[in-house]
């Protein structure tokens, strides 16, 4: 469980920016700058370079009918 689980219209905008490599790449330089102190920390390295590794492979949901609740 994710303290913030993603819609599947989420799911389908997110699969859809991973298809503009260049944003991509330039979304994780941002977040490698923002989110590591100097000396860089491997686990927030491995954090990041794993969410990154799910937005390449993150899909929309295929079952219809599922409720989706905004816990915001």
């Amino acid at each position: 469980m994710t303290l913030l689980p993603l819609t599947n219209d989420q799911r389908a905008r997110l699969q859809r920016l991973n298809q503009q490599k260049e944003v991509v790449f330039a979304l994780k330089i941002l977040f490698l700058s923002a989110c590591v102190s100097n000396p860089p920390s491997n686990e927030a390295i491995k954090k990041i370079t794993d969410a990154f590794h799910d937005l390449s492979v993150i899909q929309p949901n295929d079952q219809a009918g599922i409720k989706e609740d905004n816990l915001i």
